[in-house]
């Protein structure tokens, strides 16, 4: 696959088919990955790869303590003006791809619980880095290895989807993967083999048009 092509056709998979992903697979993913743009080479990044048992383990707990009302260890601040319609805009996508009305909180309740559950992936991969760096300027390399995640992933014939739900309930993170508190979680990437029936992993998701997000300077624009 061209990088081009990899990088215009990725979307969130999330839906998987009931199929492990090889250790391998994965590892050979990670080490493209770490390629990633880094400023002065910190290579801030760390994984912690999870399947089978303690991955459902987890995502149980995180269901559980989103059902119970339990308080998030991470949120990102609310989004106004335009970054909120561009969130309402791809969430409607979805709920009308998989038939979820408005009205419907039990299926909405169905939908956000499998977020947390990493919706159901064979595997995941969570990312962190070192709690002493500086969050500010080390999260833009976290997110160049993340992307790269991804592409690379698509060589395999494998799905991803990034998601801050995977890291909103840190407790479980913590005690099944033994991360100590001096370290700080970024995000989560689940992954797997996509499922064609599922109808949202159909759905590709809208980008501003060039013009409207672009200023050029000193170009003859002629």
């Amino acid at each position: 696959m061209e990088l081009k092509e990899a990088i215009l056709t990725r979307r969130s998979i999330r839906g998987f088919l009931d199929k492990p992903v090889p250790k391998d697979i994965i590892s050979d993913i990670l080490k493209t990955a770490c390629r990633a743009v880094s400023a002065n080479n910190i290579q801030p990044w760390e994984f912690a790869v999870v399947s089978g048992d303690v991955l459902k383990q987890i995502g149980a707990e995180n269901a559980a303590a989103f059902c119970n009302h339990e308080p998030e260890d991470y949120a990102d601040e609310p989004f106004e003006g335009v970054y909120r319609q561009r969130q309402i805009g791809v969430a409607k996508q979805l709920f009308r791809a998989m038939d979820i009305a408005r009205g419907d909180r039990e299926r909405r309740d169905w939908w956000t619980q499998r977020g947390f559950r990493f919706f159901d992936a064979p595997a995941a991969i969570i990312l962190y880095m070192d709690a002493k760096l500086n969050e500010a300027a080390c999260r833009f390399d976290m997110g160049c290895v993340a992307q790269n995640i991804c592409l690379a992933a698509m060589v395999h014939g494998i799905g991803t989807c990034v998601e801050d739900q995977a890291i909103m309930y840190q407790k479980s993170l913590r005690t099944h993967l033994g991360i100590p508190a001096d370290k700080r979680f970024v995000t989560g990437i689940a992954l797997g083999y996509p499922d064609p029936q599922f109808a949202a992993n159909h759905i590709i998701s809208e980008r501003e048009d060039l013009e409207r997000i672009t200023h050029w300077h000193g170009f003859d624009m002629t």
